[in-house]
């Protein structure tokens, strides 16, 4: 039942989330997402940057919209050329601080509970303070769906997708 899966079973480790450094400007950190989506090749869902403090603290999160919203401006006159390098704003100042946390041994369900009672779908995951990994809303949906489903799912399955023109 989903109330015994643990959190560890599902989350994502640090070395593969994206992390940013809160004194980071945004101009920085856009290049290094940018590389980071490339180099690594990120699964759908693992854009969401962490930020974290110089020791090494999460101290939450930054949106890429937020990023964006920064260097808009920027980018506004059809006369002059973007000036991408004048987003020296830190990243500190456009962290979404996490309306929760969870420990690797927490059911998922304890996640879920902050997700839903915050309206988030991402939650860190921490020992002693410390990152270990993310949640995503989207494993732990998948989790419980499997858990709870499957064998209907398979059942019911070209009924389903006739019904829903899949």
């Amino acid at each position: 039942m989903p109330y015994s899966v643990p959190v560890s079973k599902l989350m994502i480790k640090p070395g593969e989330w994206p992390i940013l450094p809160a004194e980071a400007d945004v101009e920085s950190a856009i290049k290094v997402l940018r590389i980071v989506n490339e180099e690594k090749k990120l699964q759908h869902g693992h854009s969401t940057p962490l930020v974290l403090d110089s020791e090494y603290n999460v101290i939450g999160f930054v949106h890429l919209l937020d990023l964006l919203r920064e260097i808009r401006p920027l980018c506004e006159t059809q006369d002059a050329p973007c000036e991408p390098r004048k987003a020296t704003r830190p990243v500190r100042d456009l962290v979404v601080s996490f309306a929760g946390a969870v420990e690797p041994t927490d059911p998922i369900l304890k996640a879920l509970d902050i997700m839903m009672e915050h309206k988030v779908s991402l939650v860190p995951v921490l020992v002693n303070n410390k990152l270990e990994g993310v949640v995503k809303l989207s494993d732990i949906f998948n989790t419980v769906a499997s858990i709870l489903f499957d064998e209907e799912i398979v059942d019911q399955k070209e009924v389903l997708m006739r019904r829903f023109h899949l």
